[in-house]
């Protein structure tokens, strides 16, 4: 689907792209394969579109590199499962997380010598997350080299977040034996059993002459916290929640030649403002973003893995229309008068892995209302008394918010239609809709000050 371009080509405003990425086990046959996949999205939806004279920013969403922990032979079986669900016997008329928890259990036997190698220097590996661990030199070759190499090819800043474990470079031929490919110098192992969910900023140029060559061109990186349910129960490792570290974590980063201060929240985070007042620091776990407001971001980077129907309930499970719920992040980071955001870009992941469904709509949003009629993710065009929070009336219709959204699967409409066809792309549906979501990007030119004259909605 082409990419959407909400421009405004003025002097020193970096043009950021939301890639909304669908996932497929194919694309992790090998590390080329995982390559190949995102070279072609950015040749697609990016390159096209550059701005000239002006930063590009490409931000990918939450859990860009899900899929590869499962890169190579090795993970062959825990692929197998993530693309035919219904092929595995062992979870036969099992709900979630069924399937999801066999994935991880079928990867991490596959790495049954790493896991002799790290369980003598680590100790036991017994949490579901981790074949992350396991699988860190596949992860950081597959994953960080991809996206590394990326920015400093096209000349470009690109943000991509993944589950993974603190590593190092080391060419000790006990580490290279166990963990490295046949034929590699060195290894890139694990140093914690601790599993994140961490953000990455690569630029197009190196900032350090040494370390892991994947790591020289990293600008900024942030740890995901508070964690959502299903990230605690796999066993992830959440950032600190208070003091120096904290805020040492929030840090926004400044794109260079630009006033654009890009703070990020993963998903959650994104969704926690807590009450006025105080420290906004004291406890990130509450009030995530007026500490990210308190630091100075301007530009929320939202990337988001939406788990769960893009048309069921929300995580909370008493808002019964996730879009409307959705609202309270990536519409409120710019309507809500006690912050100062200026814009918030949020990608989405899609598809299904296993028994999980990742849906959504991408978006970028500006402070200050746009031109035009307004738009509004699916289902959202009225408020729906007995099923929407009464909290949330002011989230319902168009909102002139938006720069840029993704379209659905489906055009807007009634939601009960609308979630008839999202019954058709899940996972377990047999349907030949299945797994039919939409990949595309949305891009927009992000000038300061905002622009509130500019047209919005494009796409």
């Amino acid at each position: 689907m082409p990419t959407a371009v909400a421009a405004d080509a003025q002097p020193g405003a970096p043009r950021v792209f939301a890639m909304q990425v669908k996932l497929d086990p194919a694309d992790v046959r090998t590390a080329a394969t995982f390559q190949r996949k995102m070279e072609c999205l950015l040749r697609e939806q990016v390159l096209p579109h550059l701005a000239r004279g002006r930063p590009n920013v490409v931000v990918f969403d939450e859990n860009a590199g899900i899929l590869t922990a499962a890169a190579g032979p090795r993970g062959a079986e825990a692929r197998r499962i993530g693309a035919d669900p219904l092929g595995d016997a062992a979870c036969a008329g099992q709900a979630f997380p069924c399937r999801t928890l066999r994935l991880l259990t079928v990867l991490g036997d596959a790495y049954a010598p790493e896991r002799a190698f790290y369980e003598r220097r680590l100790g036991p590996l017994g949490a579901p997350a981790a074949p992350f661990v396991l699988a860190t030199d596949t992860i950081v070759r597959t994953f960080m080299g991809t996206f590394s190499q990326m920015a400093r090819r096209h000349g470009l800043y690109v943000i991509a977040a993944n589950d993974q474990a603190p590593f190092r470079q080391t060419r000790r031929r006990a580490a290279v034996r166990a963990l490295a490919p046949r034929g590699a110098r060195s290894a890139y192992e694990a140093t914690s059993a601790r599993v994140y969910n961490e953000v990455f900023v690569w630029g197009p140029r190196n900032v350090r002459r040494h370390g892991p060559r994947m790591l020289r061109n990293v600008l900024a990186r942030n740890r995901k916290v508070p964690l959502t349910p299903i990230e605690e129960a796999i066993g992830l490792a959440a950032g600190p929640a208070s003091g120096t570290a904290a805020r040492r974590n929030l840090a926004p980063w400044r794109v260079p030649g630009t006033q654009a201060r890009l703070g990020f929240a993963t998903s959650l985070p994104a969704f926690r403002y807590g009450e006025p007042g105080g420290d906004p620091c004291a406890d990130v776990t509450q009030t995530y973003m007026r500490c990210l407001d308190a630091l100075g971001a301007n530009v929320v980077i939202q990337a988001d893995a939406n788990p769960g129907e893009w048309t069921g309930p929300d995580g909370d499970g008493i808002q019964r229309w996730q879009p409307l719920s959705w609202m309270t992040s990536t519409w409120r980071a710019v309507a809500d008068p006690s912050v100062r955001f200026a814009y918030n870009v949020t990608p989405m992941l899609t598809g299904n892995l296993g028994d999980l469904v990742f849906d959504g709509q991408s978006a970028i949003t500006q402070r200050g209302g746009t031109a035009g009629p307004g738009c509004h993710y699916i289902g959202n065009a009225v408020w729906v008394a007995g099923e929407d929070r009464p909290d949330l009336v002011d989230e319902a219709g168009p909102k002139t918010e938006f720069l840029a959204i993704a379209p659905w699967v489906a055009p807007d409409g009634p939601r009960d239609a609308l979630r008839a066809v999202s019954a058709q792309l899940g996972p377990l549906s047999g349907d030949p809709m299945t797994n039919d979501y939409v990949e595309t990007a949305i891009a927009a030119d992000l000038p300061f000050p905002v622009n509130t004259a500019r047209r919005g909605c494009a796409g």
